[in-house]
């Protein structure tokens, strides 16, 4: 029973587990990304407000319905004539042919009033000095920079899960390169036992052996905790649990005929200075609108009586136009005369962004090149490295070296096996960085 228990555990085990390749990784990870989704919240924002600035152009209708009692003269007057129920009665004519300092009490002291006034308004911007157009322009172009942002931060993403998945091949590689250690240590310590046996060598030869495959045990230990721990920050970033295995290791295809003029036309960064130039540019023109006159509309249609009512006799209309014409207004010199200056101030930011694409391209490039003869080299030196310690064993075993010495050509060639297992993945992170400086797309694959 407890066997088929532990069979069913092992199969949930499996089919919960999952090899991941590179575009799976990528593809989750931008998906899973918080940040990025937070970023994609905020261009729906500015579509939010794009949408606000063109609904100004529509003006505003409002129902207003107010009510009130007051015994106030004015107030009370100005109902009645509203409500069209002013009488000569309330103007004081009942004390008319008394002396002219006569204070009219109906006029002065009205009985208190009920007023009811409902009223539908319509109010319209007819020309603002091109002040709406401009917004939505502005808007635009900030919608416009925060997309290439989300680009820029996705391509940064997937620098990050380049090297994370890499990572993780790498210490995969260097888990079987452990493992192939360990093979190889057991081979040494069963030689040097049988030479023992036959009096051939000595006990120490038994004993460097032993150190040795416990030394190396060790790293393998080492070696799966660093491979697991890669997997774990790959679970993190993807949101994937349960990753049991990597493929290989994830190289770009590059040119390094490309140079820095292809970069600053392709480069996001460049873009969204673009962009701003344009936006401060925008924002003279914005400026300049407090110059216009502004021109408005209003009408109004409204009932007005002592109770609620529908009776067309208590209704009224009102409509008008307006012009609005700023004679001095000294600081709207200064928003425009700052405005400009942050126009020239964004021009020179793009100038030295330029150069310093430039640069970021000319040492990616210089990068890349040095990682592409080091692993040459590496590779060399790995070859070379085996040579001699396939030799060393047969040397060892005509007894023409010691157990120290065959451990020590067995330590170079490992070493040279992770310095080439390393070198690859500088190469590769080299190979992507130089595909960001020169503005491709590392979740797209190359433009």
């Amino acid at each position: 029973m407890h066997k088929l228990i532990l069979y069913l555990l092992l199969l949930s085990t499996f089919s919960f587990s999952q090899i991941i390749s590179f575009e799976k990784a990528l593809t989750s990870t931008i998906e899973y990304s918080k940040k990025i989704k937070q970023q994609e919240i905020e261009i729906k924002q500015k579509n939010e407000d794009l949408k606000k600035v063109k609904a100004y152009s529509y003006g505003n209708i409002d129902l207003i319905h107010e009510a009130s009692k007051t015994n106030h003269a004015g107030y009370v007057f100005n109902s009645k004539l509203s409500s069209r129920e002013a009488t000569f009665e309330d103007f004081g004519f009942s004390q008319f042919g008394q002396a002219i300092t006569t204070e009219p009490v109906d006029l002065n002291y009205p009985d208190s009033r009920n007023n009811f006034n409902t009223k539908l308004t319509y109010t319209i911007p007819l020309f603002t000095g091109f002040k709406l157009s401009n917004q939505e322009d502005i808007i635009s172009l900030e919608k416009k920079a925060q997309k290439i942002k989300l680009n820029i931060n996705i391509n940064y993403l997937s620098l990050e899960v380049l090297k994370a998945y890499n990572n993780a091949v790498v210490a995969k590689e260097f888990l079987k390169a452990s493992k192939d250690a360990i093979k190889a240590v057991k081979k040494y310590e069963d030689t040097a036992n049988e030479f023992y046996k036959e009096g051939l060598v000595t006990k120490i030869d038994k004993k460097q052996a032993q150190v040795k495959r416990l030394n190396t045990q060790s790293s393998f230990i080492q070696a799966k905790n660093n491979f697991e721990l890669s997997l774990a920050y790959l679970s993190f970033l993807t949101g994937i649990e349960n990753i049991s295995d990597v493929e290989e290791l994830k190289n770009y295809d590059t040119n390094q005929n490309y140079d820095s003029s292809l970069a600053l036309e392709k480069r996001d960064e460049i873009k969204i200075l673009n962009t701003t130039n344009n936006l401060f540019k925008k924002n003279i023109e914005l400026n300049k609108a407090s110059y216009y006159p502004s021109i408005y509309s209003y009408v109004e249609y409204g009932i007005n009586d002592n109770k609620i009512t529908t009776s067309d006799e208590k209704d009224y209309y009102m409509a008008l136009v307006g012009v609005k014409f700023t004679l001095f207004n000294q600081t709207r010199e200064h928003d425009l005369q700052k405005s400009k200056l942050q126009y020239k101030k964004s021009l020179l930011q793009k100038q030295e962004l330029e150069d310093s694409i430039k640069l970021e391209v000319k040492k990616a490039k210089l990068n890349l090149n040095a990682k592409n003869k080091v692993l040459e080299e590496k590779l060399k030196a790995k070859e070379l490295a085996y040579e001699v310690l396939e030799q060393s064993k047969l040397m060892y075993k005509n007894k023409l070296i010691s157990m120290s010495e065959l451990l020590k050509q067995e330590a170079i060639y490992r070493q040279n096996e992770a310095e080439l297992i390393l070198s690859k993945y500088e190469k590769s992170l080299a190979k992507a960085k130089f595909n960001l400086a020169l503005g491709n797309d590392l979740f797209k694959g190359n433009k």
